[in-house]
């Protein structure tokens, strides 16, 4: 099943708020989208044969994101039942399966489930997951404000405050007045969104490769520019072929004088 279809699926079974509304099928969208780009970076760096997210729904989970051909469908109820599903990572039938956790305030909120056939998990794929499903944790966080967002705004329209009607032509005696404070002014490169030169997984602005290929690669990710240089070339490397072209040149008309 394609991504999008997928992603339309899950909003199409969603209820919707009556106020809003389009920004919170919007929200749903972006976190179901945001589940399946996750899945399919727990697939790349574990190489497992499928990978999938399964979010709590009530007593009951539901898988929201698969990447792989042989992965549970879309929409569809997990096996297991929320009591049933602990707060510990665990690895299971050998190696060969891993279930990670997803924990949101002390409570079971998912799970990453990944197989794999010809091969088993290491701790190390197990800490990669891990760092994943907080990545789960923040995305709900951003689900839960959109659906919120009807109630703070319209409680803070609800009642407006009234403005106070001062008495007074002058200002009051020992009063203060506040400076105008500078705005920082912006960094160009603040919007700038950097990724891995190894993966292109989005990475934070002091780095050059994800933890995930570091780990695999034994590379650090030194910050850019520090302590580099730009090399310089010498006279001979740049002029090497016009060199080159003179030597061949008088090597010739030597061997020709000599003939004669």
């Amino acid at each position: 099943m394609a991504s999008g279809t997928a992603i339309s699926l899950a909003v199409s079974d969603q209820p919707q708020a009556p106020g809003f509304a389009e920004l919170i099928v919007n929200a749903k969208v972006e976190l179901y989208a945001c589940l399946q780009l996750l899945a399919e970076r727990a697939r790349f760096i574990t190489g497992a044969t499928w990978a999938a997210i399964a979010l709590r729904e009530g007593d009951e989970f539901i898988y929201r994101a698969a990447s792989g051909s042989a992965g549970p469908e879309i929409g569809s109820v997990a096996g297991v039942r929320a009591a049933e599903v602990s707060h510990s990572n665990e690895l299971r039938s050998g190696g060969k399966a891993l279930i990670v956790t997803v924990i949101r305030e002390s409570r079971t909120a998912g799970f990453f489930e990944l197989t794999s056939g010809s091969f088993e998990f290491t701790d190390r794929d197990l800490q990669s997951i891990v760092r994943l499903s907080e990545m789960v944790v923040t995305a709900l966080d951003h689900m839960e404000a959109a659906e919120h967002s009807e109630y703070v705004i319209l409680s803070a329209t609800a009642e407006p405050a009234k403005p106070e009607i001062s008495l007074l032509w002058h200002a009051p005696e020992g009063a203060t007045v506040n400076p105008i404070r500078e705005s920082k002014p912006i960094r160009p490169d603040a919007a700038v969104v950097r990724t891995c030169q190894s993966c292109g997984f989005p990475v934070s602005q002091d780095r050059s490769i994800c933890f995930d290929c570091e780990d695999r690669h034994g590379k650090a990710s030194p910050a850019p520019g520090l302590f580099q240089t730009e090399k310089s070339e010498s006279w001979i490397s740049v002029h090497g072929y016009t060199i080159a072209s003179l030597a061949v040149t008088a090597i010739v008309a030597a061997i020709i004088y000599w003939l004669r």
